[in-house]
């Protein structure tokens, strides 16, 4: 065994067992990989994280009209040592000692209105060891007083913030990130799909090259073999033979070559797919065929127009681009009328009462008795105007830029898939006059071959003919499978671009993949 046979059957040796355990770790089918694909990109991964975070950001905004709840305690002990002069000091066996508790409970919801409702309870308990009440009746030491009342208020902007459609600008312009991010996830799904059938289809043309050179290096030992014959039989001169050897050792080095380059598209592939070394290299061999030209649907009369129409009706990044549109809008409503100034109309009622004595119930009494009673009913203008008004300013122009930069990209986008789509259907149609041409020098030259194999046995032709033909008849083979995989690149890349390779369900999952995304142009119906 020579060195290049040795170095060829080696590198057979390790890329075999790849195919043959990929078969059964990670089948070679289209469909299988493109749910893997789906299920392990890290791109994708990624995307699914930009939707946590939008939805994240959407809490945020409705935090904004969240119940706060709120509460507090505060307990003290006062001991005060009296002056001489104080009258006080005739009425205290020790110095005066005084014990404050303090309680409230507030609630607060800012409406979509913007209107902003609180409700509020107090309640205050002191006592002391001086025999008087504030009414200077002699009730003895360390008797409680009790205080409490409950409030509610009103707020009603009139200026800034007075309407549902400012005060809920950013909630909803967060309501459409999210189906941004939603859109989004579809677009780059489909993306990463694309990259996996583009490199599926470099996988199994580097599949089939390695066929054809293995089918060459058949041939030229077949020429070998009948030159042998013709030698021992005197019909040619044995230096023919050093020719034929020669251009074996040649084809015997362009498989190796060809074994490479499949172990290389066999790993790129689990590159797009987001699979490591390991798994990369256990994806078995390739179990779909190219795309046939009839079977694709293609005909002469699919329009660029039609192929533009479907795009802009099933790109998903043309609806997200639509959305930070309305988003942007909504938010630039919310800074416009940030710019006016603070005006807001406030009604509030309070009703309290007191109570003396010990015990809990004392609390409730406060409410019930007649005696201490309180009702307190009032109104409020509030009026607030910053004088130079920078923030607010500096934020309207900031949203009137990106809304109007938004536009512009929105505009860029539509004409950028325009051309997408124009440039996809012309390589559509150019790779299947390529590929109809091809086929049909593969159909002559292996007949031309054939024949020459022929001519060459009865000793019509000469041996540098024969390998000529032969040479041809390899780069023609070559010429076609480069043709099948263009053709079905061609297909993805338009099914792509018109927002047809897939589609996604609620949430984030991605439909089923259909077969025919790779194997059939768009319908336009």
């Amino acid at each position: 065994m020579n060195l290049k046979t040795g170095i060829h059957f080696c590198i057979f040796l390790l890329v075999l067992p790849f195919g043959t355990f990929g078969q059964s770790a990670i089948e070679g089918d289209l469909i299988m990989l493109s749910e893997l694909t789906l299920s392990k990109s890290p791109l994708i991964q990624r995307n699914a994280l930009e939707i946590d975070q939008a939805e994240a950001n959407l809490r945020t905004q409705r935090s904004t009209f969240d119940y706060q709840l709120s509460s507090g305690i505060n307990a003290s002990r006062n001991n005060l040592t009296p002056f001489n002069a104080d009258p006080r000091q005739q009425f205290l066996t020790s110095n005066l000692k005084t014990n404050n508790l303090d309680f409230y409970v507030a609630m607060q919801k800012k409406l979509r209105t913007g209107m902003v409702a609180d409700i509020s309870t107090n309640y205050s308990r002191v006592y002391d060891n001086f025999p008087f009440n504030t009414y200077n009746e002699e009730v003895g030491p360390n008797v409680s007083d009790h205080a409490t009342s409950t409030t509610l208020s009103l707020t009603q902007p009139l200026l800034r913030g007075n309407s549902v459609k400012v005060n809920t600008a950013f909630e909803n312009a967060a309501k459409l990130d999210v189906e941004s991010a939603y859109q989004n996830f579809e677009l780059n799904g489909a993306f990463e799909v694309l990259q996996m059938g583009t490199t599926y289809w470099q996988y199994l043309g580097a599949f089939r090259s390695l066929e054809i050179f293995r089918e060459n290096e058949d041939r030229v030992r077949n020429v070998l073999e009948i030159t042998q014959e013709l030698v021992k039989a005197d019909k040619k001169p044995a230096s023919d033979l050093v020719q034929i050897k020669a251009d074996l050792a040649e084809q015997e080095r362009q498989t190796t070559v060809a074994l490479q380059n499949l172990y290389n598209a066999r790993v790129n592939l689990g590159r797009a797919i987001g699979l490591n070394e390991a798994q990369s290299r256990s994806i078995g061999n390739p179990t779909n065929d190219f795309p046939a030209i009839v079977a694709s649907r293609f005909n002469e009369e699919v329009d660029v127009e039609s192929m533009m129409a479907l795009a802009r009706n099933r790109r998903s990044d043309i609806q997200a681009f639509q959305n930070t549109q309305d988003a942007l809008a909504l938010q630039l409503s919310a800074t416009k009328n940030a710019v006016l100034p603070i005006l807001d109309l406030a009604g509030f009622y309070t009703y309290g009462g007191a109570a003396v004595g010990g015990g809990v119930d004392r609390f409730f009494n406060t409410f019930g008795n007649r005696q201490g009673r309180n009702h307190i009913i009032g109104l409020s203008l509030t009026f607030s105007l910053p004088v130079n008004n920078n923030l607010a300013l500096a934020n309207l122009a900031k949203s009137k830029i990106a809304l109007t930069d938004q536009n512009i990209s929105y505009e860029n986008l539509l004409r950028n898939i325009d051309l997408n789509v124009s440039i996809a259907l012309n390589n559509l149609e150019n790779s299947v006059s390529i590929l109809e041409k091809a086929k049909e020098t593969l159909e002559y030259y292996q007949e031309v071959f054939d024949n020459e194999q022929v001519r060459f046995q009865n000793g019509l032709t000469t041996l540098l003919n024969l390998i000529l033909f032969q040479e041809r008849l390899t780069f023609a083979q070559l010429e076609y499978l480069t043709a099948q995989q263009q053709f079905a690149v061609s297909i993805i890349n338009l099914r792509y671009e018109t927002g047809t390779l897939i589609s996604m369900k609620a949430g984030k999952e991605i439909q089923s993949i259909e077969r025919t995304a790779f194997y059939t142009i768009p319908s336009i119906h």
